[in-house]
C-alpha cells in the first residue's frame, strides 16, 4: 500500500490492517543476528510493561521477528540500518535529522540517539537506506518516515 494512502487514523484498538502494513514493512527489512536477539529482549521488556506504547512497541518488533529475513553480522551492513548505526531520516519530508540507533535502554545517550526500544527505533532497525516507511504512533495512527541515509550525518 502506498505511503500516501495510509488509512488514517488508526483505530487506537489497531486493527487488522494495522498489522498488515507492518507485516509488509518487517519483509523489505533485514536484520542481523545480533539485532534479532536483542529485538526479542526487546519484546519481553515491553511485554512486562504491558500497557499503553509498549503493546504497540511489541507488535511492532514481533512483526519484524516474524518477517524480516536475517542475515549473519558480517553480511549486513550499508545499505541496511543495524544497531550502532548513525543515519540521517526525515518525518512526513520535514527537516532530516540524524541519530545512532541504539539497543541499550539507558534513558540518556545524548540528544542524537534512537532507541531501537521506541515506534521510531524500531521501524528504522533493519530498514534499506533510502527506502520509505510507515511510522507508527502512539494513538494508532501512521506517519511517513524516510530513511535519508546511513554514516556521517
Amino acid at each position: 500500500m502506498p505511503l500516501s494512502r495510509l488509512p488514517q487514523p488508526v483505530d487506537p484498538a489497531f486493527p487488522k490492517y494495522g498489522y498488515a502494513i507492518l507485516r509488509d514493512l518487517s519483509v523489505n527489512c533485514r536484520l542481523s543476528r545480533t539485532d534479532r536477539r536483542a529485538l526479542a529482549d526487546h519484546i519481553q521488556r515491553a511485554d512486562r510493561i504491558g500497557t499503553g506504547v509498549h503493546i504497540m512497541l511489541a507488535r511492532l518488533l514481533s512483526q519484524k521477528l516474524l518477517y524480516t529475513p536475517v542475515l549473519e553480522d558480517d553480511r549486513i551492513g550499508p545499505p541496511f540500518v543495524t544497531g550502532g548505526a548513525r543515519l540521517t531520516y526525515a518525518i512526513d519530508d520535514l527537516e532530516p535529522r540524524s541519530g545512532h540507533l541504539r539497543h541499550e535502554t539507558t534513558p540518556d545517550f545524548g540528544q542524537d540517539s534512537i532507541p531501537v526500544a521506541t515506534l521510531l527505533g524500531a521501524t528504522l532497525i533493519g530498514m534499506q537506506a533510502g527506502s520509505r516507511a510507515p511510522l507508527l504512533q502512539a494513538d494508532g495512527s501512521f506517519r511517513r518516515l524516510w530513511l535519508i541515509g546511513l554514516g556521517d550525518g
